[in-house]
């Protein structure tokens, strides 16, 4: 369990009691100052901005650790775009019929990890931060809960360098799994979620549903699993994941998701429609996806959603009566596109 999660259920409190007036200026503020950006890469040397929503132009990666593809996706996008040509859409095909209530934001992975020995106990996943947090009152209270709803999380939240991360196997909502040398059947047609992935990776028959996205498919002691609370409970036990040996011949597609964190207006949306402003994210502290050996020697992939000053935008003529942003960074300039206003009926 992320620290996403554990903001949208609740368990990291804000410094001060609920005030939805307040909060609901301080989410409108931030939303004026800041434009969201996803940048991703296999490292945090190499980001680079991505497409997000674009199916079609999923983030490759080639290193000397993973092998594959990341897609990000944000409900109601309305940030910056790598590529000028690309605006963000008016709605990803991945939130279609409904899947919003389930998930506000995506990061999926799709392909193959490197390594010498590598266990399902070595790959952890999660949340690491450059800086000390500003935590509340009696956040060891807090972290005690943490730890109780997620018994294989790895929880450092007082260090100059905070992270909260568990195993990559035991943590994400959907996983999928294919050896090497088998493949799914031919397909007549491919659906428009994950079109590059399905026409490239080849997974096998049932590693993605009918829509196109990553379905639960892992087998569990020879039997083919498609429940991901078994899997995951399976994984809670060190001697599971350290038996099970990641083989860089074999391909997993996992689908991180939450339907608390809002990052497109940077505030959380808890089930009892109570919407608090996101904390550890503004302008300062990227909110940071990493997955890296339990050692930190090496990091697979890396996915941070960054809040970019207004500032650094500025709006351009309409096409399609859609207002244009343009963004000016490093010396050139980029036309990003907004989306019509989020949360739209689907």
């Amino acid at each position: 369990m992320m620290l996403g999660n554990l903001f949208g259920a609740g368990l990291i409190p804000s410094q001060n009691m609920y005030d939805p007036m307040t909060s609901q200026r301080l989410i409108l503020q931030r939303n004026a100052n800041f434009v969201l950006r996803v940048r991703a890469g296999p490292d945090m040397a190499n980001l680079q901005t991505i497409d997000v929503n674009y199916e079609r132009t999923p983030l490759k990666i080639d290193s000397r650790y993973f092998k594959g593809y990341i897609t990000v996706r944000v409900f109601g996008f309305n940030g910056l775009m790598a590529d000028p040509c690309h605006p963000p859409p008016a709605q990803a095909e991945y939130f279609a019929n409904g899947f919003s209530r389930k998930a506000l934001y995506s990061i999926q992975m799709v392909g193959q990890f490197h390594g010498h020995n590598l266990t399902a106990d070595d790959i952890m996943f999660g949340n690491y931060f450059d800086q000390r947090l500003p935590l509340p009152p009696f956040s060891g209270l807090f972290e005690w809960f943490m730890k109780r709803m997620d018994r294989t999380l790895a929880l450092d939240m007082k260090s100059d360098n905070p992270s909260a991360t568990s195993p990559l196997l035991s943590t994400v909502q959907k996983l999928s799994y294919w050896k090497g040398d088998l493949h799914g059947s031919e397909r007549s047609s491919v659906p428009e979620v994950n079109n590059k992935v399905l026409r490239e990776m080849l997974p096998i028959d049932g590693a993605f549903d009918e829509e196109g996205r990553v379905a639960e498919y892992f087998p569990i002691k020879d039997t083919l699993n498609k429940d991901s609370k078994k899997r995951r409970h399976y994984f809670e036990k060190t001697s599971h994941r350290q038996k099970w040996k990641i083989k860089s011949s074999d391909t997993y597609a996992c689908d991180f998701f939450s339907p608390f964190i809002d990052v497109n207006h940077q505030c959380v949306r808890m089930p009892n429609a109570v919407v608090e402003p996101m904390p550890f994210f503004d302008g300062d502290m990227p909110l940071r996806y990493e997955c890296r050996t339990r050692d930190g020697r090496h990091t697979f992939f890396v996915v941070q959603f960054e809040l970019i000053p207004a500032s650094r935008t500025r709006p351009l003529s309409s096409i399609q009566n859609r207002p244009r942003r343009q963004y000016r960074d490093s010396g050139y300039e980029r036309e990003i596109l907004d989306p019509p206003p989020p949360y739209s009926a689907e």
